[in-house]
């Protein structure tokens, strides 16, 4: 479950970084750019491994890699036109409806069974949406329907890869599995920027050790989330991982890049009091 912690706690601080770039490059050419990173930081660890045969890399698991990365990618490029269309609020609906959808498909009947997990899960949801929609009402308000389509879409897909990831975790290495995804994600915007060609916002380009700095919390946070993913399950990945709205903007406040609208702490509260209730009785 700390892995699982720490994952969301660099993914919170990746976001935050995010908001600093994006005002620089197009959202297509700033994963291009941190993939690049991402691909030699894991790569150059990959090859350490292999060479002092901690675990060896099988080419039939590559290939098999590559099919579930392609998922993964999938889902990404739909959220970035999730979120180009729509808002936080849309988002925040599919990340809790596919929490829940993973948590009655792996422990449906425990928690059906048990009506403090049923009590403790609810006061999740409700601190959730409450805290959502207190922070996030004024921002982004969209009746875009389009949005619900990409956000279906991309959630149904790491719904997939979760499941995926944690069956292939069993032969497969974290290290192996982070690599690939972050090459398959690197390939696919690569050539989607090549036939968009989109235009830089600014024509200062960023230094190179900056995007090194910035692809760095990303990194660690996909190996610990995949360790995490491998000593728990999808429902859990997915349960831990609603905190990510919340610290990105509890360290957007720090930084002085977001509001903390006082009135949704109740929300927080709540939701912290029902994953207390779910993990520790």
């Amino acid at each position: 479950m700390l892995y699982l912690l720490g994952s969301v706690l660099l993914f919170s601080v990746n976001n935050v970084l995010w908001s600093y770039f994006s005002e620089q490059l197009p959202t297509l050419v700033i994963i291009k750019k941190r993939a690049v990173y991402t691909s030699l930081f894991t790569g150059l660890l990959l090859i350490g491994f292999v060479y002092f045969q901690v675990f060896e890399v099988k080419l039939e698991e590559q290939i098999q890699l590559l099919g579930i990365s392609l998922i993964g990618c999938l889902g990404l490029v739909s959220l970035v036109k999730g979120f180009k269309n729509g808002s936080l609020l849309q988002f925040a609906f599919y990340s809790l409806l596919l929490t829940f959808g993973l948590g009655i498909y792996l422990e449906g009947t425990s928690i059906l069974s048990q009506g403090l997990n049923w009590l403790s899960l609810s006061l999740v949801a409700v601190g959730y949406v409450y805290f959502i929609w207190v922070q996030f009402k004024t921002k982004q308000r969209t009746r875009n329907y389009l949005a619900h389509l990409y956000f279906a879409f991309a959630h149904l897909c790491f719904g997939v890869l979760l499941l995926l990831q944690w069956e292939f975790l069993e032969s497969v290495s974290q290290l192996n599995m982070a690599f690939t995804q972050e090459l398959v994600v690197l390939s696919a915007t690569s050539l989607l920027v090549l036939v968009h060609q989109p235009e830089t916002k600014i024509s200062q380009k960023i230094a190179w050790w900056q995007l090194a700095l910035f692809s760095l919390p990303i990194t660690l946070a996909v190996l610990l989330g995949l360790e995490g993913l491998k000593s728990t399950n999808p429902f859990h990945s997915a349960l831990i991982g609603l905190l990510t709205p919340i610290f990105t903007l509890l360290l957007g406040t720090l930084t002085k890049q977001e509001h903390l609208n006082l009135s949704a702490l109740p929300g927080l509260l709540i939701l912290v009091l029902g994953m207390l209730l779910f993990y520790l009785m």
